[in-house]
């Protein structure tokens, strides 16, 4: 059921009056015991501001939240946890997003988001390009190469072009480089990616601008927002990703939306339950085509990302839409109160 035109008492769900959940918090930079204190951070991104917001957010709950900066902290033999919230998105390898939901399943706990096998085919995008076209929702053409040898061979498709990252997250290796009329110019990109460990998605570019539609444990669907951009063809590029100077803003997409209310049931019905997830697309606001792209699990849950700007529309707070994943997540893994 997509609820999106119910209003939130219809389905949010809060935190219980009394004993709450104890939470293990994974996040690269968490804030740690005795003081909790927000971490320094050379890089960019803001993400210990991020992570101690969240991390704030989930004791004003009222929940009891134990915090550790390394995957590798679920194998300390505490046991006292009834369920894991992991952010650790980005790690030095491939496929990371798998890791920790794996863990946790091996331990026998619970952990928001996803299982790893649905984790796995959201972090690949040519997977999750065939899985959402085998349930109807469209998608460009597409191709894959993971050697130089390979880009011999153009691809079955004809230009214009878009080359990215197969894997990965926050638009890593999107570029404005990215959109290529022809072949000859998006086999150097292609070599680029490869040259940087990348494997390569191309796919035919879908004119028009990028969407995304988040989306919580219901399944939810909470609105339509586009992410800003100042780029041709309104892409959302690694650089814009990382440093996120533009933001979001709620878009109308009149009776497309309707149609990306389907895409959300007809992925939940082949992929779920998810906690929370967010669908990106390419719409053409001149003709209302949606182009699927990708899904994210472990997507940004923070105040100023798509999510919480898309609860806003129904009155809701980081923290209502926090108590909501998390005690959605506790019932449908038999942990509820």
């Amino acid at each position: 059921m997509v609820t999106q035109h119910l209003s939130a008492s219809d389905w949010l769900l809060r935190p219980p009056q009394g004993a709450k959940a104890h939470i293990l918090f994974l996040a690269r930079h968490a804030p740690d015991a005795p003081a909790y204190l927000c971490k320094a951070y050379p890089g960019d991104g803001g993400y210990p501001q991020y992570y101690h917001r969240v991390y704030t957010s989930l004791t004003n709950l009222g929940y009891r939240v134990s915090t550790a900066s390394h995957p590798l902290a679920l194998l300390s033999g505490d046991r006292d946890i009834d369920i894991v919230f992991s952010l650790m998105n980005r790690m030095p390898f491939a496929n990371p997003e798998v890791l920790v939901p794996s863990l946790a399943s091996y331990l026998h706990l619970p952990i928001i988001g996803a299982p790893a096998n649905t984790r796995a085919l959201a972090e690949d995008k040519w997977y999750a390009k065939l899985a959402a076209r085998a349930v109807g929702i469209p998608v460009s053409d597409g191709a894959v190469y993971g050697t130089r040898e390979a880009l011999a061979a153009a691809p079955a498709f004809t230009g214009p072009y878009f080359i990215k990252n197969r894997f990965g997250a926050a638009s890593e290796g999107i570029s404005a480089d990215s959109i290529q009329d022809d072949w000859p110019g998006a086999r150097r990109v292609a070599e680029r990616l490869l040259d940087r460990g990348m494997q390569v998605l191309i796919e035919r570019y879908a004119p028009g601008i990028d969407i995304t539609v988040p989306a919580l444990g219901g399944p939810v669907m909470l609105g339509v927002v586009r992410p800003n951009s100042d780029k041709t063809g309104g892409i959302i590029t690694e650089d814009l990703k990382r440093d996120d100077p533009l933001g979001y803003g709620l878009i109308d997409v009149g009776k497309t939306e309707s149609l990306l209310a389907a895409d959300v049931r007809a992925l939940w019905q082949a992929a779920g339950p998810m906690d929370y997830f967010r669908m990106d697309y390419r719409f053409d606001p001149d003709t209302g085509k949606r182009t699927f792209l990708e899904f994210n699990i472990c997507c940004h849950i923070g105040r100023s990302g798509a999510i919480c700007l898309a609860a806003s529309r129904f009155g809701l707070s980081q923290e209502d839409v926090l108590g909501h994943v998390i005690e959605y997540s506790l019932k449908r893994q038999g942990r509820g109160s």
